[in-house]
């Protein structure tokens, strides 16, 4: 049977650097020269000084060390050595020189530079109809403006009811201190119109020079035959700033995998509790053996500074694919007003016909009443489903002489014979 080729890259124990030039963190197995490789990565990094300058990008080995467009992220840090999240969802076509994609980091003068988590997937999708999935980015440099702006827009041509798994990625040039970027999915359906701009986040950057990487996913059940996914952003206020530097909105239909499920919620769960708390739980059996994907997003709604958000994808009550988000908050906000979205993306082996339990949890620190929204958990094995041959087989057994008015009964089976008259 088919599947999708997977390279799946983590990070468990810290790697620290004090180097302002880039350092490699991680580096994904070797690529294949001339395969299109999809990207989607989640780490967790920090910075030793919250008045300084950290930075971390992905690299492309096969092509001579290319930074890949869009990767590159500049962050003043909300809190001292406290983890934040990088986010990335990208395409690049591997080049002849060898290797493969690699995480780096750089530290700030005297300053210490930390990776504690990475969860980077590498999805090569040729096996797929090119009908089966979609991407489109837009790497235009435009200010933005109070309005929303349309940015990565994607036309696939669908079938109604299909589910898909849509990806939402920006890169924002900060040049503002004291006013939010929001970036914002819109599903617009060829029956209805505009059905949805959910999920909505939003931030606040904390030094002029940040380039700010964010990313989210949502399940959709399309309505029509053809859809458009477009990533939109602004800028809250008139007296502030902030440049779209990159975009991309890449999509699966998961109908074209062998098992497939996905449950978006829009309502808020807020909550007193510091206990991690079960965003969503599904029990999903796989047909057969192999990798199941799970990608999870929620929206945090902290509304108040320096609030943190934990988030973990459990298989089984194990922590995938690794327990490093146990302890370490992915988003941290800046701003009380600020919507951080959290992603998460991993795999696991699964066996035929064995159901395997999957969590979506999330935690916070305070007893405060707040908490998440507009979230989603999507489950699906790498395995494509073969389309079952016809056997054209024998069909009729007829006998027809001059003058006869046919008549036949034919059972499955039946050998095609016949005698025409003379």
């Amino acid at each position: 049977m088919a599947s999708i080729g997977l390279i799946h890259t983590t990070r468990s124990s810290v790697i620290q650097s004090t180097s302002t030039s880039f350092t490699e963190v991680d580096e994904s197995a070797a690529l294949t020269s001339g395969k299109i490789y999809y990207c989607v990565c989640h780490a967790l990094v920090e910075g030793s000084d919250a008045n300084k300058i950290f930075e971390w990008q992905l690299v492309d080995r096969t092509n001579s060390d290319t930074t890949l467009t869009g990767s590159h992220m500049i962050l003043e840090p909300a809190q001292a050595s406290t983890t934040q999240s990088y986010y990335f969802v990208g395409k690049f076509t591997a080049g002849s020189g060898g290797g493969g994609l690699a995480f780096e980091q750089k530290a700030a003068s005297s300053e210490t530079v930390k990776t504690r988590y990475l969860s980077m997937m590498l999805m090569e999708l040729s096996e797929l109809e090119s009908s089966d999935y979609f991407f489109n980015a837009n790497t235009s440099s435009t200010a933005l403006t109070t309005s929303f702006q349309d940015f990565a827009v994607a036309r696939p041509t669908t079938t109604a009811s299909d589910k898909w798994l849509v990806f939402a990625f920006v890169d924002i040039d900060v040049g503002n201190l004291s006013h939010n970027v929001e970036m914002q999915l819109e599903y617009e359906s060829s029956v209805g119109g505009v059905i949805s701009t959910k999920p909505l986040m939003s931030f606040e950057g904390e030094d002029t020079t940040e380039q700010n990487l964010w990313a989210f996913c949502r399940g959709y059940s399309v309505s029509g035959t053809s859809e458009v996914f477009t990533v939109q952003a602004r800028i809250d206020s008139a007296l502030g700033a902030g440049t779209h530097r990159n975009s991309t909105v890449f999509g699966l239909r998961l109908d074209a995998f062998e098992d497939s499920y996905f449950e978006y919620t829009e309502a808020e769960n807020d909550t007193t509790s510091t206990d991690w708390v079960e965003l969503d739980s599904k029990a999903f059996t796989p047909t057969s053996s192999g990798d199941v994907l799970v990608f999870a997003t929620a929206i945090f709604e902290g509304e108040s500074t320096t609030r943190k958000s934990y988030g973990r994808v459990q298989v089984d009550g194990t922590t995938s694919p690794n327990t490093v988000v146990d302890s370490y908050p992915a988003v941290n906000h800046r701003d009380g007003s600020s919507l951080l979205p959290m992603f998460y993306v991993t795999k696991y082996t699964g066996s035929a016909g064995v159901a395997d339990t999957i969590d979506w949890d999330v935690k916070k620190e305070s007893s405060a009443e707040y908490g998440w929204q507009e979230y989603t958990l999507a489950i699906f094995s790498a395995e494509i489903p073969e389309t079952a041959p016809i056997n054209f087989q024998a069909v009729a057994s007829d006998t027809h002489t001059s003058g006869d008015v046919a008549s036949s009964t034919y059972n499955s089976g039946d050998r095609a014979a016949e005698v025409n008259p003379t």
